[in-house]
């Protein structure tokens, strides 16, 4: 009979498909909330578990999430080191201004690439965030629908 082997090796297939769901679960909170530490559990999750559902649809969303995460993080540090950067003039203004004399005077130029550094920071960081959003929800649904991710 066929619908044996079939049960069995959809069973085989979706072999792990609880644990990715809390991983995703885990790296959802993780990334739409203020806290980190859950999207760090979901990653040490997903590195556990990859190995056992070698094969079958789930490993391809512990290997699409791994991604998220280390990318996501890249983007989020690129980001945050041209807000940095931007800030650097108005940072020197301040300490050159400090040890020659008791007023502080930041010149114009230095706010203006401070507001340019950190629009660019911040479009940064949200384009950031919508990317994490939808490649959490893309993941999401193919795993309900017991698909693999590319």
């Amino acid at each position: 009979m066929t619908l044996p082997a079939t049960s069995s090796t959809a069973n085989a297939a979706a072999e792990g498909k609880d644990v990715a769901w809390i991983a995703y679960i885990l790296h959802a909170v993780g990334y739409f909330s203020a806290l980190m530490w859950p999207a760090l559990v979901g990653l040490i999750v997903n590195y556990v578990k990859r190995g056992t559902a070698r094969g079958g649809f789930v490993d391809s969303h512990h290997e699409w999430l791994i991604r998220t995460f280390w990318f996501g993080l890249l983007w989020y540090l690129l980001s945050l080191g041209t807000m940095l950067w931007g800030a650097w003039p108005v940072v020197q203004s301040v300490l050159r201004a400090a040890s020659a004399q008791d007023t502080y005077v930041i010149g114009w130029d230095a706010i203006f690439a401070v507001i340019g550094a950190a629009t660019l920071g911040g479009i940064g960081f949200v384009a950031t965030w919508l990317w994490l959003l939808y490649r959490v929800i893309r993941g999401m649904i193919n795993l309900a629908n017991s698909k693999p991710v590319p």
